[in-house]
């Protein structure tokens, strides 16, 4: 009986260690993750040297064909392309790509963003309708994170540089 008891004894602190670091584990920020495939053939087309901060990666003609014929490039986007968190939490977004991006929220998806010369190949004019307020935009680099705490409901985001690149977020 005494092991049984002691068997116990381990199990309640078990349990009561698990209780006591949930709700550290739960106020952990959320990720989302900002990726892209650019490689320094950017830099050249583009004529700056800043644009694109990664070796390898997709070449500028490769990327503008895909825009070109599906209107998004596949290695630019978000990861998780849903997120749920909790009221109160926050939601940091990581630029784990090579070029800077934004996390711009947007009143519906399908409009374009703040450069001319995508919004030319993606809907045929520089200047489509717009979803949100270009005053309004936080740049992330790459390499650099932005923290945000939206409120209760579901929030929809895009990059304002590549409007291709969506995400939802619902919080809870």
């Amino acid at each position: 009986m005494r092991k049984l008891s002691q068997v116990a004894g381990v199990g309640a602190v078990v349990a009561a260690a698990a209780l006591t670091l949930a709700p550290v584990a739960a106020a952990k920020p959320s990720k989302v993750l900002a990726s892209d495939a650019c490689s320094p053939s950017f830099n050249v087309f583009f004529n700056d040297p800043t644009i694109c901060n990664r070796k390898g990666g997709m070449p500028v003609e490769v990327f503008l064909q895909q825009l070109g014929r599906h209107q998004s490039a596949g290695a630019w986007h978000f990861s998780p392309p849903h997120a749920k968190i909790d009221a109160g939490d926050s939601l940091t977004v990581v630029n784990r790509g090579g070029e800077t991006h934004t996390f711009t929220e947007v009143s519906q998806f399908g409009g374009g963003g703040i450069v001319p010369f995508l919004n030319e190949i993606l809907f045929g004019t520089p200047s489509p309708p717009l979803f949100f307020d270009p005053n309004d935009v936080t740049f992330i680099p790459a390499g650099g994170e932005e923290t945000i705490t939206p409120t209760p409901g579901k929030h929809l985001y895009i990059c304002a540089i590549h409007p291709w690149m969506e995400d939802t977020v619902v919080v809870r």
